[in-house]
């Protein structure tokens, strides 16, 4: 039977009445079902969720690092590339390995020094994979809990974080810088997330001393500083991140600052067509071509303006900022979800229109894949079907035309989702079983007459009526009222005030709703009367206005014919 919701408009906070003669389902008849359901769809179990994810985790790494041949493809270079500098070579120009010549900021060489004296010279293969395997659950741990802060995708869809081949593969059996450096930004986000701004711009510049893709996240950074903190605390911590890079890369600066910024920061870069994922469908000519790099610049660019338009509404935040350009006040916090969701979604652009993109950059926008899925309002069979596309054209080797062109327009497909995606498509955190059961006792056991003053007042039934009314079920949107006089439930609205998704906070909107309609019904008033009151205000306005609008559409006319009579008199 189709559902019919009546929305009611009041001075005060607006709730919907729904009459209805099915009971909602509930799961708390079974323990082990209202768990599942809590572990999948409540944020109540992530915790314990989380750790059982790392804990498999570890579990898995440490077979596949038992069980999979090592594969050699840059471990050797960075170790040549850090033998070099630990023997006092300070040229940039002149660091280099098999694979060519070092093209990472300082700080992947302190990182990778540490590891050529742990793991005897780089010699000590497994151990240096184990030491990986902990970089990538200290990334898959910071990403969950990033999850858990912002909560816009179902606990069950964190999984997806773990399900990566090729992601295992990046950390575990290639043992690239990349997996270092995004395990840092990961922990950078996560510090933005919790307003932690000056130690976030600190583990910020660490990861972009590993590898520079991390400035893709830059732009959203700016802006989200710009509005949490003004110009005089961003101009600060921007000067923390300027610092970091230069106390690591002084050494190199001192002695030749010109090839250490034009090798660590190189972007006139020609990449290899052997290797590239996203764009195998072009021919080569084409893809190391200038022209084609300047189009890609101008997309990102293009898409980047869009984005930070969408999301700081760029125009508004400049001129708010500048009114008082040298206050120094407190920060302003910020949103969970709008900090991880404009820097994943900004990387993302990034990535679209990256130059290339070669099998080990998998690990730059993987971990916020299942992210800007749920973020967009694509249909579940679309979310998995991105999935699938990413997995499969980063783990095609050699790339094909298909798998390019599919993971291209998947990708591309996805950005202008996001860009076009004007409403709130935010996972709402389920309110749990136990949450449920206690609510439903509040009201039905601690507030006296608790559910018929609901009744009547909301439901606008009789006295008569609304005698024996008891609450039924609760959930993040409604509390539904079981009526055994008139054998049918009554769904009554949290309206504005919800989603409830605590259980704190739905006693408080419970107590709001039964103080209001105590005062109500001993005000003699009901939820009907009030709309049927303002209902009547409005007509008798729009009575009005009409009635205005036709006297003063007579005078004019009036008036019109009287001139008409004065023009056309022959005494004139």
């Amino acid at each position: 039977m189709a559902r019919k919701k009546t929305s009611t408009s009041t001075s005060k906070t607006k709730r919907a009445t729904r009459i209805d003669k099915d009971v909602k389902t509930t799961l708390m008849h079974s323990r082990v079902l209202s768990f599942l359901y809590d572990l999948m769809w409540s944020y109540r179990y992530f915790p314990q969720l989380a750790c059982c994810l790392v804990l498999v985790e570890a579990c898995v790494g440490y077979l596949i690092i038992q069980k999979v041949p090592y594969t050699e493809i840059d471990w050797s270079t960075y170790m040549q590339q850090v033998e070099l500098f630990k023997a006092g070579e300070r040229d940039y120009m002149q660091i280099r390995g098999d694979t060519g010549p070092l093209v990472y900021p300082a700080g992947f060489l302190y990182v990778f020094s540490f590891l050529h004296s742990v793991t005897d010279n780089g010699q000590n293969i497994q151990r240096a994979q184990y030491i990986f395997l902990g970089f990538y659950l200290i990334m898959i741990a910071t990403v969950l809990t990033i999850y858990y802060r912002a909560r816009v995708l179902p606990p069950w869809a964190t999984v997806f974080l773990c399900t990566s081949k090729r992601l295992h593969s990046i950390f575990l059996l290639r043992m690239f810088n990349d997996g270092v450096a995004m395990m840092l930004l990961f922990i950078a986000v996560y510090l933005f997330a919790r307003q932690r701004w000056r130690w976030g711009c600190v583990f910020f510049s660490l990861a972009v001393s590993i590898k520079m893709n991390v400035l893709l996240f830059a732009p959203a950074l700016f802006f989200l500083l710009l509005q949490s903190c003004g110009i005089l605390r961003t101009a600060w911590y921007l000067f923390i991140c300027a610092a970091i890079q230069i106390a690591l890369a002084y050494p190199f600066l001192k002695h030749n600052w010109w090839n250490y910024l034009n090798k660590a920061f190189e972007l006139s870069r020609v990449f290899t067509f052997k290797w590239t994922v996203n764009w195998r469908f072009l021919d080569e000519e084409t893809f190391v071509s200038g022209g084609f790099a300047i189009i890609l610049l101008l997309g990102h660019l293009f898409f980047m303006v869009l984005l930070l338009d969408k999301h700081f509404n760029i125009i508004g935040t400049i001129r708010a900022v500048t009114m008082k350009p040298f206050a120094i006040y407190e920060p302003f916090p910020i949103q969970s979800e709008i900090v991880v969701t404009s820097l994943f979604v900004m990387n993302f652009a990034g990535i679209v229109f990256s130059r290339t993109l070669h099998y080990q950059f998998y690990s730059w926008y993987y971990p916020t894949l299942p992210y800007l899925l749920w973020c967009s309002d694509l249909p579940l069979l679309l979310k998995m079907a991105a999935l699938l596309n990413n997995e499969y054209a980063f783990n095609t080797f050699p790339s094909t035309t298909m798998s390019s062109l599919m993971l291209q327009l998947t990708n591309i497909f996805l950005l202008i989702t996001l860009y076009l995606n004007q409403k709130n498509n935010s996972f709402i955190p389920y309110l749990d079983a136990e949450a449920r059961t206690n609510l439903i006792t509040f009201v039905n056991e601690e507030c006296f007459d608790g559910a018929r003053q609901l009744a009547l007042y909301y439901g606008s039934v009789t006295e008569d009526l609304a005698e024996g009314a008891t609450v039924s079920s609760i959930d993040e949107h409604e509390v539904v009222l079981s009526l055994p006089k008139m054998k049918l439930t009554l769904a009554v609205g949290f309206g504005s005030s919800g989603p409830v998704t605590g259980e704190g906070y739905g006693r408080q909107v419970l107590k709001d709703m039964l103080k209001e309609a105590g005062e109500g019904i001993k005000a003699g008033d009901t939820m009907g009367k009030l709309i049927n009151r303002e209902y009547m205000k409005e007509k008798e306005l729009k009575n009005l206005v009409d009635s205005l609008d036709e006297e003063h559409d007579s005078k004019t006319s009036l008036r019109q014919r009287t001139t008409t009579k004065t023009v056309t008199s022959p005494d004139v």
